[in-house]
């Protein structure tokens, strides 16, 4: 019974002590948490103009963190995970399919940034900022594909202009991308070939455009390191930026927009219960700015607002002359000349984590399938028809067993297309 009381005697006594100040100045010093797949070089610029504009606004020193745990999915994930108790206070990336699942999810918040009203609602058809205001772009891009200027013409292939092009056998073993849960630009490139051709065509189309693979990447940033070497002559699902930080980095890089692509407003939001809102909502403020916008293109990313125009900015700073030679323009809203897709974005919210998993099931984990029986059995085929047809053979069952085999592989029946392409090369060998 002595040894209880002397024990609480001391407990209180350590609770009523004191606290060293050295303490008290650590448990009060500012913070705020980001969380994104906003590339690195983005992030490390964005920040330090954050923390130079607080220490000068406020007069004290804030800590700013990035938790960069993959791409979009993989961050939306991420979020999920800690069930509207986050331990960030800023998500910061991504396009919107991703914030609106988060929306949708009610893991963010509304808020409006003081310059809202410098982002207009819609760009060519396509939603640019959320109407309530639970998710603002701070950048905008188009969805391109990318190229390696000396291994193209070394190789003496054409640039793959259209979706189409990408399927010719001359670029087999010569494209790479990844996955689209490893990366939301690939996520959203599916959504670009699904909802212009449709589900079944679709699918039916990555499935071929993966035969003509040489490998998948781990994210966007490593398809584009993977051109930049040479290791690949062409990148898909690229942010527009990609290509022209390769450039400034002295990379023979370019970007291509494909025959139909879409915008992606990258965009900002504040968490739900955010440990740190006052500053989340400061930092959201100051990136909408035209200080903070000036900070995003000097990261490499193309600034949100429509007042804002490169050209005003060349002597500052030097990532200004490549966005101009990036896209053609002065300023990111005069870009003319591309088609954009009537986009759903009701759609790709709806069904954000079944084209992720259908991806990974049916073709990734398939790869190996998909390339035998496309390049040893329906290839084969389609040059022995072709060969018999110039000897003026019959070869009408021939092209009916192909065709079976064909649609086979489309679906994704993979021993039926071999059977069907077996079938067909033997009437026509003998």
């Amino acid at each position: 019974m002595e040894k209880r009381r002397l024990l609480a005697i001391f407990v209180a006594l350590f609770l009523l002590a004191p606290i060293p100040s050295a303490i008290r100045v650590k448990a009060q010093a500012e913070k705020l948490v980001l969380v994104g797949p906003v590339y690195t070089r983005e992030a490390d610029m964005v920040m330090k103009g954050f923390k130079e504009y607080y220490k000068r606004t406020f007069g004290k020193d804030i800590d700013v963190s990035y938790l960069h745990p993959g791409g979009w999915p993989v961050c939306v994930d991420k979020v999920r995970s800690w069930r509207g108790h986050p331990d960030a206070d800023v998500f910061f990336g991504a396009g919107a399919p991703a914030h609106e699942v988060l929306k949708a999810e009610g893991l963010v918040i509304k808020y409006k940034p003081k310059d809202w009203d410098k982002i207009p609602l819609t760009w060519h058809g396509m939603l640019v900022k959320d109407p309530e205001g639970y998710w603002t772009p701070f950048s905008l891009w188009l969805i391109t594909n990318i190229y390696n200027e000396e291994v193209v013409k070394m190789l003496g292939i054409p640039v793959p202009k259209t979706w189409d092009d990408l399927l010719k056998p001359i670029y087999r073993g010569l494209i790479v991308h990844t996955l689209p849960y490893a990366s939301g630009t690939m996520h959203e490139t599916c959504e670009v070939i699904l909802q212009s051709r449709g589900w079944d065509k679709g699918w039916a189309y990555l499935r071929r455009l993966a035969v003509n693979l040489i490998r998948f990447s781990t994210g966007s940033t490593d398809t584009t390191l993977i051109v930049e070497r040479g290791e690949a002559a062409i990148g898909v699902a690229q942010p527009q930026m990609n290509a022209m930080m390769a450039r400034a980095d002295g990379y023979p890089v370019k970007a291509i927009v494909p025959d139909v692509t879409i915008l992606v407003p990258e965009s900002v939001a504040i968490l739900k219960n955010a440990p740190h809102l006052k500053n989340a909502k400061i930092f959201v403020d100051w990136l909408l700015s035209m200080e903070g916008q000036k900070y995003v293109l000097m990261g490499g990313y193309f600034p949100a607002r429509k007042d804002f125009n490169f050209s005003d900015y060349v002597d500052e700073i030097p990532m200004a002359k490549h966005a101009i030679e990036a896209i053609g323009v002065d300023n990111f809203y005069k870009i003319t000349g591309v088609k954009i897709l009537a986009y759903n974005l009701t759609l790709a919210k709806i069904r954000w984590d079944k084209v992720n998993d259908y991806y990974e099931k049916e073709i990734y984990r398939k790869w190996d399938e998909l390339k035998d029986t496309w390049w040893n059995y329906i290839i084969p085929a389609q040059e022995a028809i072709k060969a018999a047809q110039q000897k003026g053979m019959d070869v009408t069952q021939a092209l009916s067993k192909l065709n079976i085999a064909m649609a086979a592989f489309d679906k994704g029946e993979l021993a039926k297309a071999r059977s069907f392409a077996q079938e067909a090369l033997s009437l026509v060998k003998g």
